[in-house]
């Protein structure tokens, strides 16, 4: 995945997965707001022409021929990143929730060197937007089962808006998790220095989301079992 055009040490990663209808939108904002960075696309496997607008719109662009899931589409973004010799990245979704006005928030710790991680919470910050009751609460388990399993006292520990460093990406290039990226990456707080900066999240633009209330607390109960192992996992290793 080398490209011969890279203009900037900042890489901003959009994922995607049947998004078509926003995917354009928000590398209009991102370009609006954040001109200082180049940015790839990751396309999951879309059934839909997000693809094509990504094209469309002159972006770096990667597409697996498979819905492969998103700790897949994080490692393709964060291998696209060490290839080509990024320094930082910063991580959005393709459904324009995401506030590219934010995008400078995160990465300016990152990039002072005050910072590895930079994580948007919702929950710090003046959203637009309120997420559902059922989702708000699971969110609000799952941080606290972090804080009970690793003492990490996190907010929004599912973000998928955040920003890296180069030492940061280079690791979880080959140590990303396959279903649970977001609250796994924070086992790892002893090894990177991770802060939460507020940020606002906006409605979905167009379309639903695939997390259905049935989902959501399947997906809490599967993450805090997947922090688990990791963390028992991390404790034999040491031992």
């Amino acid at each position: 995945m080398p490209v011969d055009s890279r203009s900037n040490d900042v890489l901003v990663i959009i994922l995607a997965y049947n998004e078509e209808k926003n995917v354009g939108s928000v590398i209009d904002d991102v370009r609006k707001y954040f001109c200082m960075a180049d940015i790839l696309v990751v396309d999951d496997g879309s059934e839909d022409n997000t693809a094509g607008v990504a094209v469309e719109k002159g972006v770096f662009f990667v597409r697996h021929v498979f819905n492969l899931g998103i700790g897949a589409s994080l490692e393709t973004a964060f291998r696209f990143a060490c290839i080509n010799g990024y320094e930082y990245i910063v991580r959005m979704d393709a459904d324009g929730q995401h506030r590219a006005y934010c995008i400078q928030d995160l990465i300016g710790p990152v990039k002072t060197g005050e910072i590895d991680i930079a994580i948007g919470s919702r929950f710090l910050g003046k959203s637009e937007f309120k997420t559902s009751f059922l989702r708000t609460c699971g969110i609000r388990l799952i941080a606290a089962f972090l804080r009970l399993i690793t003492g990490v006292a996190i907010t929004d520990p599912t973000s998928g808006f955040c920003a890296m460093s180069k030492k940061a990406f280079l690791f979880f290039a080959d140590n990303c998790a396959d279903d649970y990226p977001e609250p796994e990456i924070l086992i790892y707080h002893r090894d990177f220095r991770i802060k939460e900066i507020p940020i606002s999240i906006a409605p979905r633009r167009e379309g639903v989301s695939s997390i259905t209330p049935g989902k959501s607390v399947y997906y809490m109960y599967k993450v805090m079992f997947s922090i688990l192992l990791i963390r028992l996992k991390s404790i034999h290793w040491c031992s």
